[in-house]
């Protein structure tokens, strides 16, 4: 029995392999697990010096059996720096990577935080986001005398399952109502649209037409609507390096958009396709078809019809995030909890306990006074 910590960058590679068998056997795992994605963040944004890596692996008989693909993030708090032990990667689905199969998972969890507790004088705080329910890591969290204080509700994950229904039709009938299907002849008839889907693999050029549409998106609201929080991931130089190295020949990359009779993208939504569940990430449109309402809703028919069709996944994921527009599609949802633990033994880990505390001191007076 043996565990080790990985902190360089030819020490994640030399882990492909096995991580890959790993993923492969874990029921629990999910695009944001697999080697792929996380390499591929940590290549795109691993050169900042306020993060270093901190991979635990646990072997047994020379063998990989457990991987806790974790990060030490550097915050700095002014008056004094946090470091921040989290996962690796940015989505809406984290868990620790095990070989349950032939060992049990609880010891093999028991091993992992046994590590990081042994190293506690390189964290100030753990933060483990979007654990999803039933799932090993969560389990053992809830379940252990001391973590499961610190273990609390963050959000919740719809899905549209394939297996609940015997077709299409059948769904149709049963979630779609007459004004989306309104919706979905009217712009048929005026646009003339076609519903494409292709991989990262099989086309270059989607990439820069995607990321065209999405910052014309932004700025359409900023400009029209006055909608200052709308964001477009491919304006940060960060995430656009890491996305354009994510989508280059990758076939777990499925974009689907609506395509006018011009050629033009209407609409298009990018999934990550992974063990037959297709994970959505990123969704924008033109500004050209805004008057048309509800091609969002149009899209998502077109996308269910193809599941049924060409057997390509079972599951569609909306993602993280409780929105009405989610349970108009499906009553199916998972929840997803948080693991925020500051260090007790860490002088730096009271000094910001004590700054935090101050602060929601300050607000809650403040909310007093605004109230008088």
């Amino acid at each position: 029995m043996m565990t080790k910590i990985v902190t360089d960058t030819d020490g994640f590679l030399k882990l492909r392999e096995d991580w890959e068998k790993l993923t492969k056997i874990d029921p629990d795992a999910t695009y944001y697990s697999t080697f792929e994605f996380n390499y591929t963040w940590w290549l795109t944004f691993g050169q900042d010096p306020g993060k270093e890596l901190f991979i635990v692996c646990h072997y047994r008989d020379r063998e990989l059996v457990a991987i806790a693909p974790l990060m030490i993030r550097q915050i700095d708090k002014k008056i004094a720096k946090c470091n921040v032990l989290c996962f690796l990667g940015k989505g809406d689905y984290f868990s620790f990577i095990t070989d349950s199969s032939r060992f049990k998972s609880s010891i093999l969890m028991k091993e992992l935080f046994r590590t990081i507790e042994q190293h506690s004088s390189k964290w100030d705080k753990i933060e483990l986001t979007h654990l999803q329910m039933d799932t090993k890591l969560l389990r053992y969290l809830l379940r252990h005398d001391r973590y499961s204080q610190y273990t609390e509700y963050l959000t919740s994950c719809s899905r549209i399952n394939r297996d609940g229904f015997d077709s299409y039709e059948q769904f149709e009938k049963e979630m779609v109502d007459t004004k989306m299907k309104h919706k979905r002849i009217k712009l048929l008839r005026e646009t003339g649209y076609r519903f494409r889907c292709v991989s990262g693999g099989q086309t270059r050029d989607i990439y820069e037409q995607i990321a065209q549409v999405h910052q014309l998106e932004k700025k359409y609201l900023l400009e029209m609507k006055g909608r200052k929080e709308r964001r477009s991931l491919f304006e940060d130089r960060g995430m656009e390096r890491f996305l354009r190295r994510l989508f280059e020949d990758n076939d777990h990359i499925l974009l689907f958009y609506l395509e006018s009779g011009d050629g033009e993208i209407i609409i298009y939504k990018c999934c990550y396709l992974y063990q037959g569940v297709l994970y959505g990430w990123n969704t924008g449109y033109s500004p050209k078809f805004s008057h048309y309402h509800g091609i969002s809703d149009v899209l998502l028919m077109e996308m269910i019809r193809s599941l049924f069709e060409d057997d390509r996944a079972d599951q569609i994921d909306f993602g993280a995030g409780t929105y009405p527009w989610k349970f108009r599609w499906t009553n199916q949802f998972s929840v997803s909890y948080t693991f925020a633990m500051w260090n007790e033994s860490s002088r730096q880990s009271r000094l910001l306990r004590m700054l935090v505390r101050y602060r929601e001191l300050l607000r809650a007076v403040k909310q007093i006074r605004n109230a008088h």
